[in-house]
């Protein structure tokens, strides 16, 4: 039951990291601001998916410092440095609402997806999700068609 529930993070990590690379290839101008705050989704969930591998409750937070702090007791090697996981935290609390918009950059967008892309590739190694593994959506999926 823990596996299948962090693939369920997994998944969700994945479809958010893929929107924030699509939208990062193809989308001109470029919305940073989309990007930074679909990269700090997708990590929240990578680490996530730690807690629910290791049956851990899952704190409702955006944090990312937070939950890295929490997921560093059952899973060490999946850490970033504290600027980067406070700047991540920063994509998600101050882009979000317009009285409070911080307009992200360029070199933001490219942190957003570099970080997005390590953290998340090291929680699948690090839990033994495979690439070719399916996730709960892909599994879905397979069953309807």
């Amino acid at each position: 039951m823990p596996k299948s529930k962090a693939l369920e993070w997994v998944a969700y990590a994945e479809s958010d990291f893929g929107v924030a690379s699509h939208l990062n290839e193809i989308y001109r101008p470029l919305p940073t601001n989309t990007i930074c705050w679909l990269c700090q989704q997708s990590v929240e969930k990578a680490y996530k998916a730690i807690l629910a591998y290791h049956d851990v409750k899952i704190p409702k937070t955006h944090d990312i410092r937070r939950l890295q702090n929490t997921s560093i007791n059952h899973e060490p090697s999946v850490s970033l440095d504290v600027k980067i996981a406070d700047k991540l935290t920063e994509f998600a609390t101050e882009s979000r609402y317009p009285d409070n918009v911080v307009d992200f950059t360029e070199e933001d967008a490219k942190l957003g997806i570099k970080y997005a892309k390590q953290v998340l590739s090291q929680v699948k190694q690090t839990l033994g999700i495979s690439q070719d593994e399916p996730t709960a959506n892909q599994t879905e999926n397979q069953q309807e068609g």
